[in-house]
């Protein structure tokens, strides 16, 4: 499981519409809206390349401004399960 914790920048006035939009993408949790132009997420996936073409989607929102990713924490991601059993 992958979990990343992420902030969108949206123009100012359109977070709520855009929270909308993004809770419908697979994985999204919207946590908090700040001042009607920051969304507080978690993203929560299977595998990391997963994780990255979900959040590519995020740039296909009308209104969107900047996408930062705060943390993630992917120890229980597949790939990495397996390159540490090779070594």
């Amino acid at each position: 499981m992958v979990i990343s914790g992420i902030y969108v920048e949206t123009i100012p006035g359109q977070a709520v519409l855009i929270a909308e939009k993004l809770a419908q993408l697979g994985g999204v949790e919207i946590h908090h809206i700040h001042e009607n132009k920051k969304v507080i997420l978690t993203l929560e996936t299977v595998t990391v390349d997963q994780s990255y073409r979900t959040a590519e989607k995020f740039k296909d929102i009308a209104g969107v401004l900047a996408i930062c990713l705060v943390y993630t924490n992917f120890e229980d991601e597949p790939f990495y399960q397996e390159s540490a059993s090779i070594q």
